[in-house]
């Protein structure tokens, strides 16, 4: 007769765990369920060689990535431009806005104000508000050279005044 080496058995995770419980609904572990003691790799039982990564593919990817990021750095470049004009105009706007409200122009007159610089924009408004100032009417009291004056129109209506007093 010959003797069999007793084969080691898994223990169960009662078992393998201090303290563990061991489950009712846990069958034994036999030896066919235990795993395989994983194969070599290789012919001396090595590591396979790291695989080298695809540097041309990698090249590639980068130099797309810095293409779209430069083609973003150009449009917004672009669209920087842009606001700033927009926002040159509207400073310049809000200057003539402003001196045509210190002159009192109207409207009409305020949308007229022309100029690149505050000197400017002064000396053009202050042309329209001349301009656009209300002048005195003429002819009234004798004043216009085609009329005498009337020097007793004035006391007349006075005396009028005091007697009647109207």
């Amino acid at each position: 007769m010959s003797e069999q080496a007793p084969t080691p058995e898994t223990p169960t995770p009662a078992e393998a765990i201090p303290g563990g419980v061991v489950n009712p609904a846990t069958p034994p572990a036999t030896p066919e369920q235990q795993p395989e003691a994983p194969a070599p790799q290789g012919e001396e039982g090595t590591a396979p060689k790291p695989v080298e990564p695809d540097y041309r593919a990698l090249y590639e990817k980068m130099q797309a990535d810095l293409d779209a990021t430069r083609e973003r750095s150009t449009e917004a470049g672009v669209e920087a431009d842009e606001l700033r004009a927009q926002v040159a105009q509207l400073q310049e706007q809000a200057l003539r806005d402003r001196i045509a409200a210190e002159y009192a122009l109207p409207p009409v007159l305020a949308a007229l104000v022309q100029g690149g610089d505050e000197d400017t924009v002064r000396k053009h408004a202050e042309a329209l508000a001349a301009v656009a100032a209300p002048k005195p009417l003429l002819g009234a009291g004798g004043l216009t050279p085609h009329s005498e004056p009337d020097p007793y129109k004035g006391l007349a209506e006075k005396l009028r005044q005091r007697r009647y007093g109207i």
